[in-house]
C-alpha cells in the first residue's frame, strides 16, 4: 500500500513538472522579429556584441526582467565553456509570436471553401501549424462532362441538321448544327499515269456535286533487257535496259550464264560447290556452310590455278563442271592422333584421279607465317629457356632452331620449317608446368578482374574421317584487360587444364573489358573421342600483373553437340520501281485498281516477300539455336521433323510453327499452326495490269472461286464483300514490268 501510494506521488509530481515546464516555455519563448538582431553582454546599446540572430529565430528568457529597460536577458549557447549563459538583446526586436514573413510554413491539410462547378471556379485554405497564416488558392472549374450527340434533325453534305448532347453533371444541354459527309460516286480517269508524268483522276458527291481529286503517282518504267554481247560458260555477258514507252536508259550491266556461282551468293549449289571443294582438298569442312565467301573464293581461285582455269574465283558452269569429280570412299592410310598427323587417299572413278590429304588435329605453322600465335610459341619457348628471338610473331629460322633444341630435351622429333599441332601441345604443357603457383589462378568469375567467358559449338557432322569442326568466341565480360593466350581441351567429368591438357588454337588476341571485347575462331577435333566428357577452357594473361586465368569450362558429352547459332531470314533486295518477272505477296485498297485509257491501273501497292531461311542453316537446326521471326528472337527448343516440315516448339502456344521447304526453292519459310507465312515489306508503287491478266478470288472457301479478266477485273475488285487485300491471301505474277495475275486465296 505504502508502495503505491509512493508511486502516486512521484507521478503526480511529474506531471506538475511537465505542465510547469511548459508554462514556462509558453512564456518565456520568445520569436525575433526583425531581419538580424545583436545579442550584447550588457544591457547597453553599446556594450560587447556575443553573437547575431536571425529574423524567425526562437530565444529563451532568462527570467531576470529588467523594469523600465529597453532590453530583456535572453540565454544563449556558450560555445566554448558549454552551458548557456546569459545576454540581452532589445525588447522591441521580439515579440510573442512567429512573425509571418520569417516564418518556413509547416502549412496544414487544403480545407475546400468553395466548391468547384462545370463552368465556376471552387476555393480551398490552409493554415500555417507555427504562425498561423492562411494561404488561398483557386480550384480549376471541372468543365462538362458530355454525353454523345443524338441527332434531332437529319442532315445531308448541303443541309444542315442539328444534334445535342446533355452534361452528365450539371444537365446543361448544347445544341450545334452540322452537315453530314458526301457520298462519292466511283473514281474516274482524268489524266492517265505514264513513266513520266504523274496521272489524277475524280469522283463527284451525288447529293452536291462536289468534286474530289487524286494525284496518281507515275508508273515504273517498261523495260526490256538487251542483249550487247552473250555469256559463255567461263565469262559473263553485257546487256542494256531499255524502257520501251519512253525509252529511258536504264543502264548496262553484266550477267552471267546460267548456273554461275559467285560471292555473296547462298543456298544448297553454293553448299555443293564447297563440298566438292573439300573433297579435293581446298577448303576446311567447316567452310562447306551454304555461303559463298571469302575463303570459298580464295580456295577456288586456288582450284582454278591448279586446272589451268582463269583463276578469277568465280563458278562459271565450266568451272563447277570440271570439279564433278566422282570419287570413291576415303581410305585411311594412317591413323590420325592428336600427336600425329594421319593420311588418307580417295580416286575419281573417272579420271583415276588421285587425291591424298594430310589429316590434322589443327593448324600447321609454316615458314614466314605471322600472327599473333606466332608470337606466343615465341614467348613460351623464350621463357622456357630457348631463345626464338624478339617477339615478332614472324616464324623463321630462330624459331625453328628454339623448337629443336626444346624437342631434343624432351625426347619428341619435330620437321624443320614446321610447327605441328603436337609440336603447340608439348610447348604450351611445359609452358604451363613451369608457372608460379601464385601466378595460377584457374577459373575466373564475375568476382575476378579478369571474367573470360568461352562458347563452343559443333559445325555440322563429322566428315568421313571422324573429324568435326568447331566454332568458338571468347569475350572479356572483367574490368581489366587481358590477352589470349591458347584455347585448352582435356577429358574426363573433373577437367584440370593444367594437367593433361591438348592445345587448339594459340593466339595473342587482346581482349579489352568494353567495346570490341571479343574474339573468335575454329578448330578441328575427333568427334569420337571415347573418353568421357571433352571439356573447353580459354587462357588469358591479365596486362597488369601477368596473372593466368583461365575462362568457364565448356563441356560436351561424346558426340552430342548443342546449337547456339542465331539464324535470320535470308535478306533480299529488291526494286520496287522495276520488279523482276516473279509472284509478289501484296496489299493495296479495291479503290485502288481502276481502268484508264492505256488499261487497268493499281495504285499504292505495297510489295512484300516472303521470309526464306538459308537451306543448310536449317538443315542443321538444333535445340539451342535462335530463329529470328518477325524481328523477334525465338529460342529452339525442340525440333522434330514430320510429313508437313520440321515442326518447331511443339506446344509452345504462338512460339510453335512449322519450317517448310516447297518444291524447287532454295530455303525454308515458316508456316505458322494457322498455316500463315511471315513477310518482309519493301515499298510501295504503281503496277499496269496486262490485257490478258486473269483475277482469280477464293476468299469464300463455302463456293466456287470468281474469276475474272480483261476490264472485268476491276469491278470484280471493287464490288468484293470481302475488302481485305494483303500480302497473306494475295499475290500478283510480273511478267515483262506487267501484272498478269492477281491471286487471292482462303485464309483461315
Amino acid at each position: 500500500m505504502k508502495r503505491t501510494l509512493k508511486l502516486l506521488v512521484a507521478l503526480v509530481l511529474a506531471m506538475t513538472f511537465v505542465l510547469a515546464v511548459s508554462a514556462y516555455a509558453s512564456e518565456y519563448m520568445k520569436y525575433v522579429n526583425v531581419k538580424s538582431a545583436e545579442v550584447y553582454k550588457e544591457p547597453k546599446s553599446d556594450s560587447k556584441v556575443l553573437m547575431k540572430v536571425k529574423g524567425g529565430q526562437s530565444v529563451m528568457l532568462s527570467g531576470n526582467m529588467l523594469t523600465g529597460s529597453k532590453f530583456v536577458s535572453i540565454l544563449i549557447e556558450d560555445t566554448k565553456r558549454g552551458g548557456q549563459r546569459e545576454g540581452f538583446i532589445r525588447a522591441k526586436y521580439l515579440s510573442d509570436d512567429m512573425p509571418p514573413e520569417f516564418c518556413k510554413h509547416d502549412w496544414g491539410k487544403w480545407k475546400v471553401t468553395k466548391e468547384a462547378t462545370c463552368t465556376e471556379k471552387g476555393k480551398r485554405s490552409r493554415t500555417c501549424k507555427i504562425c498561423g497564416k492562411k494561404d488561398t488558392e483557386s480550384i480549376k472549374a471541372m468543365g462538362h462532362d458530355w454525353g454523345k450527340w443524338k441527332v434531332t434533325k437529319e442532315a445531308t453534305c448541303v443541309k444542315k441538321g442539328e444534334r445535342t448532347r446533355t452534361c452528365a453533371v450539371c444537365g446543361k444541354k448544347e445544341t450545334e448544327s452540322f452537315y453530314d459527309e458526301h457520298t462519292w460516286g466511283a473514281w474516274k480517269m482524268t489524266k492517265e499515269p505514264t513513266c513520266t508524268e504523274t496521272g489524277s483522276r475524280k469522283r463527284t458527291c451525288k447529293v452536291c456535286g462536289e468534286v474530289s481529286t487524286q494525284t496518281l503517282d507515275k508508273l515504273p518504267h517498261d523495260y526490256r533487257w538487251e542483249v550487247i554481247l552473250e555469256p559463255t560458260d567461263h565469262s559473263a555477258g553485257t546487256r542494256a535496259k531499255v524502257c520501251v514507252v519512253c525509252g529511258h536508259d536504264g543502264g548496262e550491266e553484266h550477267f552471267d550464264p546460267e548456273g554461275t556461282l559467285r560471292r555473296g551468293d547462298r543456298g544448297e549449289a553454293v553448299a555443293h560447290m564447297q563440298q566438292l571443294l573439300v573433297e579435293q582438298g581446298y577448303l576446311n569442312a567447316g567452310g562447306a556452310d551454304g555461303i559463298f565467301g571469302g575463303g570459298s573464293e580464295k580456295a577456288l581461285m586456288k582450284y582454278q590455278q591448279d586446272r589451268n582455269l582463269n583463276p578469277d574465283g568465280v563458278g562459271w558452269p565450266q568451272t563447277l563442271e570440271d570439279l564433278e569429280h566422282d570419287y570413291g570412299p576415303w581410305e585411311t592410310v594412317k591413323e590420325m592422333t592428336r600427336t600425329e598427323p594421319g593420311e588418307r587417299v580417295r580416286v575419281c572413278r573417272g579420271c583415276g584421279f588421285e587425291q591424298r590429304e594430310t589429316v590434322e588435329s589443327g593448324e600447321v605453322f609454316e615458314h614466314n607465317r605471322r600472327g599473333e600465335d606466332v608470337r606466343s610459341l615465341q614467348q613460351m619457348l623464350t621463357e622456357l629457356g630457348y631463345n626464338a628471338g624478339s617477339y615478332d610473331g614472324i616464324y623463321g629460322k630462330k624459331l625453328d632452331t628454339a623448337l629443336a633444341a626444346f624437342a631434343e630435351a624432351n625426347g619428341i622429333v619435330v620437321e624443320a620449317g614446321k610447327v605441328r599441332p603436337s609440336d603447340v601441345d608439348a610447348v604450351m604443357n611445359a609452358w604451363l608446368d613451369s608457372l608460379k603457383a601464385d601466378d595460377w589462378k584457374g577459373a575466373g568469375g564475375v568476382d575476378s578482374p579478369v571474367d573470360l567467358a568461352l562458347t563452343v559449338t559443333p559445325t555440322g557432322e563429322a566428315d568421313d574421317s571422324g573429324i568435326r569442326n568447331y566454332s568458338w568466341s571468347l569475350t572479356n565480360m572483367g574490368s581489366r584487360r587481358a590477352t589470349f593466350v591458347a584455347l585448352l581441351m582435356t577429358f574426363g567429368d573433373a577437367p584440370d587444364f593444367r594437367q593433361e591438357n591438348l592445345v587448339i588454337k594459340l593466339d595473342g588476341a587482346p581482349l579489352k573489358p568494353n567495346a570490341a571485347n571479343s574474339i573468335s575462331g575454329s578448330f578441328s577435333a575427333d568427334a569420337d573421342w571415347g573418353e568421357g566428357s571433352l571439356n573447353f577452357a580459354a587462357l588469358a594473361v591479365e596486362d597488369n600483373d601477368g596473372a593466368k586465368w583461365l575462362s568457364n569450362t565448356v563441356t560436351f558429352e561424346n558426340d552430342v553437340p548443342a546449337g547456339e547459332k542465331t539464324i535470320a531470314p535470308m535478306a533480299v533486295d529488291i526494286d520496287v520501281n522495276a520488279l523482276p518477272d516473279g509472284i509478289y505477296p501484296v496489299a493495296f485498297n479495291p479503290g485502288d485498281v481502276f481502268s484508264g485509257a492505256s488499261g487497268i491501273y493499281m495504285n499504292a501497292v505495297k510489295v512484300y516477300t516472303r521470309d526464306w531461311y538459308d537451306l543448310v542453316d536449317i538443315s542443321q537446326l538444333k535445340v539451342g539455336d535462335t530463329l529470328v521471326v518477325e524481328g523477334e528472337e525465338v529460342p529452339v527448343l525442340s525440333v522434330e521433323e514430320t510429313e508437313y516440315g520440321l515442326l518447331v516448339n511443339e506446344d509452345q502456344d504462338d512460339r510453335s510453327f512449322y519450317l517448310v521447304s516447297e518444291e524447287n526453292s532454295n530455303g525454308f519459310m515458316i508456316r505458322g499452326l494457322d498455316d500463315m507465312a511471315t513477310y518482309t515489306e519493301h515499298g510501295s508503287t504503281s503496277l499496269l495490269v496486262a490485257p490478258e491478266a486473269v483475277f482469280t478470288d477464293a476468299w469464300d472457301i463455302e463456293n466456287e472461286p470468281v474469276t475474272a479478266t480483261g476490264t472485268d477485273i476491276v469491278p470484280a475488285i471493287q464490288t468484293s464483300v470481302n475488302t481485305y487485300f494483303g500480302p497473306y491471301n494475295t499475290s500478283v505474277r510480273v511478267e515483262d514490268g506487267k501484272v498478269v495475275e492477281i491471286d487471292r486465296v482462303y485464309v483461315p
